[in-house]
């Protein structure tokens, strides 16, 4: 589902897809995911319910230097890893492998349509 790569893929090209998250924020601040909407290949948007989340660790996403937690959740028996990102705006996003051409036409250079 939403963790799976394309196929034949074996680079390290990976992008940040944003997430439309439900989440509960507790009063002393801390915030936990409930459910997201998720656009599958074939377009059709699905709502995953996060069962459990298993670890928050403070991390920074390497790629984009984005300062926030690293949520290792439960989702259907399947592990997931989630971010959410603690400097305005705040947001939620998903780490996804993809191809070097999917790479490219998500991160195009500038000049470039």
């Amino acid at each position: 589902m939403i963790n799976d790569a394309p196929s034949g893929n074996n680079s390290n090209f990976t992008i940040r897809v944003p997430l439309m998250m439900v989440q509960i924020t507790e009063p002393n601040g801390s915030v936990l995911p409930i459910s997201f909407d998720w656009t599958e290949p074939d377009g059709q948007k699905v709502n995953v319910t996060i069962d459990r989340v298993v670890s928050i660790t403070p991390e920074a996403e390497i790629k984009s230097g984005a300062v926030g937690d690293r949520y290792d959740c439960e989702i259907m028996g399947k592990r997931e890893l989630l971010y959410y990102s603690k400097l305005a705006p705040r947001k939620w996003f998903k780490i996804l492998p993809v191809s070097e051409q999917e790479y490219n036409a998500y991160y195009p250079l500038p000049g470039e349509a």
